[in-house]
């Protein structure tokens, strides 16, 4: 570090033959070896190279010349946190497209120099670019904007990476927790009637027809349809078994079978050597989105989404007179802030409390209701 300088310059300060200025120092590595490094300056003048080496020198100086560990970027934090959610989260598919996204637009940036500001304008960019929707053949492709439930994603997946590499020590602090939420409005109330119900199975292939049944009157999820295997069918006591890993929250259910569902899954034709119920070339059926609009078309329904056919079951089992928390148990909800959101409560039922009123008036007494 201090040999001589041919050019009688100041101890790191080193000149190129074309008259540029560099650094030329020496790091401790935690083991004790030394890391030479070399600093490009360029060609100024030599009082700035001067000024520029004291300012770095000093800035060396604090931390005795060791050589620190480099700063976590968010490339190298999102790879972590895939990590983990790997093992350990059931969105890990959902991470991985949200990491991509957020690893294409901040690279290689420090997790430190990242900052609310930072954040929107990233959330700005993915708003405007938003998603393709993909339109009837020979159409053009459309762009629809993405909805705060979306972006929303994106902060939250960006808050738990620096959050990840805050609880192992890589940043000081989580440099996002200014980030706020968008507010969400997408409840929906979206039910089918007897009729609508009647003309959509009609217009379902064999196999889909079964995965609607399960979804309208079970209430089930269409991540348990669709992974449903024969081992959870118990035939014989008339019920679906599903095991925490089958299930969104995690909780086992299980899920009761009348006489109709028993006769359509006996009947129903498996696959050999194959253990799901609904299966293609061998493997659960990934996705029945094409199959479910396709049908829907047919049928003249409209703003409808396979989803749509759980809030179908939670409100038709709460019509029927079902308790609440038997419906909870079917449905696989665990709050009643949550039923309520798949609970519609519509004219039918403002007109039915009117009627229990007017019997209240008439003679006195209180129709006797199921809450539990």
């Amino acid at each position: 570090m201090g040999r001589p300088n041919k050019n009688s310059l100041p101890e790191y300060l080193r000149q190129r033959p074309d008259g540029s200025y560099y650094l030329d120092y020496y790091l401790t590595r935690e083991d004790g070896t030394k890391q030479r490094e070399r600093e490009d300056i360029g060609s100024i003048s030599r009082t700035l190279a001067k000024t520029i080496r004291d300012r770095r020198v000093a800035e060396l100086a604090k931390n005795d010349f060791k050589l620190l560990p480099p700063k976590m970027t968010f490339r190298r934090a999102g790879e972590d946190f895939l990590a983990y959610s790997r093992g350990r989260k059931r969105s890990y598919k959902a991470d991985v497209m949200l990491v991509a996204k957020l690893t294409a637009h901040f690279g290689d940036r420090p997790l430190e120099a990242l900052n609310p500001a930072a954040m929107e304008v990233f959330l700005n960019v993915i708003r405007e670019k938003g998603k393709k929707v993909i339109q009837r053949r020979g159409e053009k492709p459309q762009w629809k904007p993405f909805k705060p439930a979306t972006l929303n994603r994106y902060i939250a997946c960006a808050k738990t990476i620096v959050n990840r590499a805050l609880a192992n020590g890589q940043v000081d602090r989580n440099t996002l927790a200014g980030v706020k939420l968008f507010k969400e409005n997408n409840a929906r109330d979206r039910v089918l009637s007897r009729e609508e119900y009647s003309r959509l199975l009609e217009e379902c292939p064999g196999y889909l027809k079964l995965i609607v049944r399960l979804a309208y009157t079970l209430g089930m999820r269409r991540g348990e349809i669709l992974g449903l295997r024969w081992d959870q069918v118990d035939l014989k006591k008339g019920v679906i078994r599903l095991a925490g890993e089958d299930t969104k929250t995690a909780t086992a259910r299980e899920v009761p079978l009348d006489q109709g569902f028993m006769d359509a899954l006996t009947a129903f034709p498996r696959v050999l050597r194959c253990p799901y119920v609904f299966a293609n070339q061998g493997r659960s059926i990934a996705s029945v989105k094409t199959a479910f609009n396709s049908a829907c078309a047919r049928a003249g329904i409209e703003n409808f989404r396979f989803h749509d056919l759980r809030h179908c079951a939670v409100t038709n089992l709460r019509k029927a007179g079902v308790a609440t928390s038997t419906i909870m148990s079917i449905s696989g909800h665990k709050t009643d802030a949550m039923l309520r959101r798949y609970d519609r409560v519509d004219t039918e039922d403002r007109k039915s409390a009117l009627d229990q009123v007017r019997r209240f008036n008439e003679t006195g007494t209180i129709e006797e209701r199921k809450t539990a």
